[in-house]
């Protein structure tokens, strides 16, 4: 009679474990796919976040040599004039412009990544969308760069005209 018991009570047993491995095996699957999500959110935000901060460095280097630009101006209109200052001027122009160039090979770097990221993952539609506009804003702001540090070396010759 024991051994009875002992046969219904491990039939039972097995039943319950054969149930609770399909329900693992459900479960495992169900957060494979969360994570596999998970991973693909975090690929397009980080994506996101590089481009974005990208432009935004670029954006704050325009806004400085701007800045510095009509501070240049201001000294021609108070006609403030030193050689000094000039050549400290002429620096500046230097520096800014190979930041430039440091942001051009970041640009160009940050292509190669995106390319890359763009193939390796598959991005929706809309979310490649929004990547390729926040790519194209970049090459915006750089064109935009560009101008401000021409305006700038302008400015400082005009300056230098004067002295």
């Amino acid at each position: 009679m024991n051994k009875f018991l002992y046969s219904i009570l491990l039939v039972f047993s097995s039943f319950s474990v054969y149930a609770q491995s399909k329900d693992s095996i459900g479960e495992i699957q169900t957060l494979v796919q969360r994570v596999d999500s998970l991973e693909h959110e975090l690929s397009y935000l980080k994506l996101i976040y590089e481009l974005k901060t990208l432009n935004s460095d670029i954006a704050m280097l325009k806004s400085e040599i701007d800045i510095k630009s009509n501070s240049i101006q201001l000294f021609i209109y108070n006609k403030n004039f030193d050689t000094e200052l000039y050549e400290v001027f002429q620096e500046y122009y230097k520096t800014s412009k190979r930041q430039k160039e440091a942001y051009l090979e970041l640009i160009n770097a940050t292509k190669e990544s995106f390319t890359i990221r763009i193939i390796a993952n598959h991005f929706t539609e809309k979310e490649l969308n929004v990547l390729m506009s926040s790519y194209k804003i970049i090459s915006l702001s750089y064109d935009s760069l560009e101008s401000s540090i021409k305006t700038l070396k302008f400015i400082i010759e005009t300056y230098g005209n004067f002295l």
